[in-house]
């Protein structure tokens, strides 16, 4: 069981971000045993650990409270795969090349990509052309991760573009690499097959509520690399992507889900995600508590 960090850095908390050590020590305390690292400032961002020496060093920090780096959220710094401007693609690939360098002095062997561009596309460029710049170029970062022992994660979320359950599989399956794979976040999950932010026409996964990641989970077989579990109550939050509510507030069946996750085979890392909840440090605890008593029902 891990959790990521951004949602003690990020919104609400930005004006006053808990520190990357503060972080792993509290994740330490409640039994985490892994940790999943926010890539964004003034967490670990390739920028504040420049030299290998530094790299070394955050790496024992972490260890020192016994935890395992199971993944890592890159900032990607914005640039727009899909975008007409060849400058643009050339610097998400530089920043790509950064961060994986990053994952590779850290012993990271998962790092999450996203499509960068929000929902509605980009202006002026054609939706199939959008889908096959991002499929270019999720390829090419895939055969450099495959060179550096590295799984890429593509996390998928109404917040971005591509986000029908038919668009997801059809980019995973035409970037056909060993080395990508798909970030399932169940509340995403949930919130991209009930439709949320769709270009219409919408595509909705046409099962009970409680059940519509499940469902997903299982059309999505031999692509799953990572995992994040985190409730959904059918809204998106103020940064326009799935609200990320906390467990027993929200509509999804997890004993469905994990049922779900056994019958497609995967057997990784399950992370704890609380991104932009207003009190995710202290509900930090009761998540633990309910994520601790669903592990032990599925095993």
């Amino acid at each position: 069981m891990a959790s990521g960090t951004w949602p003690y850095m990020f919104p609400p908390y930005a004006a006053r971000p808990y520190t990357l050590e503060e972080s792993v020590k509290m994740l330490s305390e409640l039994g985490f045993e892994g940790v999943e690292l926010s890539g964004f400032k003034p967490h670990a961002h390739p920028d504040l650990y420049p030299a290998k020496k530094d790299r070394r060093d955050l790496e024992s920090m972490i260890k020192s409270f016994k935890l395992e780096i199971c993944g890592y959220a890159a900032d990607m710094g914005g640039y727009a795969i899909a975008s007409n401007y060849e400058s643009e693609r050339r610097a998400y690939e530089e920043m790509f090349d950064k961060n994986l360098d990053f994952c590779q002095d850290l012993g990271i062997k998962v790092m999450r990509v996203d499509t960068v561009s929000g929902p509605k596309g980009i202006p002026g460029v054609p939706w199939e052309t959008a889908m096959k710049r991002v499929i270019e170029m999720f390829k090419k970062c895939s055969k450099k991760a495959e060179d550096a022992g590295i799984t890429l994660a593509w996390e998928f979320e109404p917040g971005f573009m591509f986000n029908k359950p038919s668009e997801i599989i059809k980019i995973v399956k035409e970037v056909d690499h060993p080395n990508f794979k798909l970030l399932v976040d169940s509340c995403h999950a949930h919130c991209c097959g009930i439709g949320l932010n769709q270009p219409h026409p919408l595509e909705i996964i046409d099962v009970p509520i409680s059940k519509v990641a499940a469902e997903f989970v299982r059309r999505l077989k031999g692509y799953v690399g990572h995992v994040h579990l985190i409730d959904s109550d059918n809204t998106l939050n103020p940064h326009n992507t799935s609200t990320h509510v906390p467990f027993g507030l929200g509509v999804i069946d997890f004993d469905e889900f994990m049922k779900a996750l056994k019958e497609i085979g995967y057997s990784g890392w399950l992370s704890l995600d609380l991104c932009f909840w207003h009190n995710a440090w202290e509900a930090t605890r009761d998540c633990k508590k309910f994520l601790d008593e669903l592990v032990s029902r599925h095993g």
